[in-house]
């Protein structure tokens, strides 16, 4: 990586195309990257991830279940050939669904034609449902797929820190990241400690809590004085806790601004009025519910869990509520 600046904290300071978190096995990957969770397998996806590569982006985060492998292989595709950027400078992360846990060989073979790609960076399984034992059996055919060259890394998503603990003992090839719901109103602090005592590295999905909270008066504040938006605060406060962040928009001008996240730093005081915030506002329901408090009496986001839905390799519509 070429040299870059350090700030008055101890952070590296670099840009969205070079600033990037070390993974347990000794891969690489960009510390943000578009999400296209909900995004639609046409023109409008292939737009976005166009304009994000434009913006200085080089991570795409994808799900088979997501229903738009197609439409990011395409942009990749049509993009790295228009910019004479090779398939290494791009890395690309998609996820096992939850009915595939029993094929994920074949998921991953059908995850690789959609991408149009030969290997994927990072695979992931997309949730511990149905469990324990259908989770094991789908990390050995991921790392059989590791040790083929069709996956560089390998880890989970939404687990549990009792879900590591039944998956970690029986791996040969560690997992590297547990991609979770966190941003200042549900920050799931237990969880992130659990994760990263175990070597793992945090993604974090919904970065900007969705949205829901930007015209909070805390943030604004913040955003004034360094002259920046409320949800590039709410990105850089993750970019300072050292997660990898997945912000997700389908609208040029918000992908652009999302990256424009390296040209300034947050002060210990607006990093202590952010982690103040937790109120347990838990945006999605899929992934372990955590440990803040509810946002009010009777509340039930923080709590909330979905159950594993039917769907898989036929590609059923997504029912999710979150990443």
């Amino acid at each position: 990586m070429p040299s870059q600046p350090v700030t008055a904290s101890g952070i590296v300071q670099g840009n969205i195309s070079t600033q990037k978190i070390k993974l347990s096995d000794g891969n690489e990957i960009p510390q943000v990257a578009l999400g296209v969770y909900k995004a639609p397998n046409d023109g409008s996806t292939e737009n976005a991830v166009k304009w994000a590569f434009d913006a200085g982006y080089r991570h795409i985060d994808s799900a088979a279940r997501y229903n738009n492998e197609e439409a990011v292989g395409r942009a990749l595709k049509d993009w790295t050939q228009a910019n004479n950027v090779p398939r290494k400078d791009i890395f690309i992360t998609t996820k096992l669904w939850d009915a595939d846990q029993s094929k994920a060989a074949e998921a991953i073979e059908e995850s690789l034609r959609k991408l149009q790609l030969d290997y994927i960076d990072l695979y992931l399984i997309h949730s511990p449902e149905p469990g324990a034992e259908s989770f094991n059996e789908a990390w050995k055919a991921m790392e059989a797929a590791v040790d083929a060259g069709k996956i560089k890394s390998i880890g989970v998503s939404n687990f549990d820190a009792e879900h590591l603990d039944a998956l970690l003992p029986n791996v040969r090839i560690k997992p590297v990241v547990n991609q979770i719901e966190s941003h200042p109103f549900f920050a799931h602090e237990k969880l992130r400690e659990e994760t990263l005592k175990r070597g793992l590295q945090i993604e974090a999905y919904s970065p900007m809590a969705q949205g829901a909270a930007l015209d909070r008066e805390e943030i604004k504040a913040i955003a004034t004085k360094h002259n920046k938006t409320p949800a590039q605060i709410l990105l850089r406060w993750g970019i300072q806790l050292g997660n990898i962040i997945l912000p997700k928009s389908l609208t040029k001008h918000r992908i652009e601004a999302n990256s424009q996240l390296f040209d300034f730093e947050l002060d210990s005081d607006d990093m202590d009025v952010l982690n103040n915030l937790d109120e347990g506002m838990k945006m999605g329901k899929l992934g372990p519910p955590g440990t803040s408090a509810p946002a009010s009496p009777g509340a039930t986001r923080p709590g909330s869990r979905r159950t594993s839905g039917s769907g898989g390799l036929a590609g059923n519509k997504l029912q999710m509520s979150s990443s």
